[in-house]
């Protein structure tokens, strides 16, 4: 069976609770050297899902999968260097984690990659970087960056103060990528009329959709 096959059966097994053979099969495909397999490792790990907890190795998983080319994976070791998880802290290193993540494709990475740059986190502050990156998680559809720039917008915090394009941002992270805390912030603009027109039933109503939206894990 190739990397991919074994990966898909796991995943199989692990929908079904059989975390044993769910295990087994992306050891297996991890020996082929299919990252996917090393990152559901990793989060088996990361989250106690049917094995112990175990901190260190998940992130070993993590930086096994990153190495292969995980954008995801890269960005998890980059959160965990931050944090001294399963590792040395090591804030650096954790913003470079965080930059190859975005290069790769991660919205993720990306939003972390421009928080960092914003609050000179493991670097030297860049505020014209940071926007940028955090602007293109935002416009792939990284609800937590859209919310990020509205608040940014609303707050006047490394941007002018401009209500208009904060609503816009929390419109695009609530209602189209359905963050519950954009439809929240969006809902508040509404009630007070700022940046928007000042309508209690169109905030009651995103209230109301905001408490129906699933958290976002």
């Amino acid at each position: 069976m190739t990397g991919k096959e074994y990966t898909d059966l796991g995943t199989e097994y692990l929908t079904n609770k059989d975390f044993a053979k769910a295990r087994e099969c992306y050891e297996k495909a991890a020996e082929q050297g299919y990252y996917l397999a090393m990152y559901n490792l990793a989060c088996m790990y990361y989250f106690g899902d049917g094995v112990e907890k175990n901190d260190a190795i998940a992130f070993n998983w993590y930086w096994a999968a990153a190495e292969h080319g995980d954008p995801e994976a890269a960005n998890r070791v980059g959160i965990m260097k931050e944090n001294g998880i399963g590792a040395f802290k090591n804030v650096e290193e954790a913003f470079l984690w965080y930059v190859k993540s975005a290069e790769m494709g991660s919205l993720s990475g990306m939003a972390n990659a421009g928080l960092a740059y914003l609050e000179g986190k493991g670097c030297d502050a860049d505020v014209e970087k940071g926007l940028a990156w955090m602007e293109k998680a935002s416009e792939k559809g990284n609800g937590i960056a859209s919310l990020t720039m509205g608040d940014y917008y609303r707050d006047g915090q490394y941007v002018p103060q401009d209500y208009a394009k904060a609503a816009m941002y929390y419109e695009r992270g609530g209602i189209k990528q359905k963050y519950a805390d954009a439809t929240r912030r969006l809902a508040a603009l509404y009630e007070a009329g700022l940046g928007v027109p000042a309508d209690a039933s169109k905030a009651a109503e995103l209230y109301k959709l905001a408490d129906e939206t699933p958290d976002e894990d």
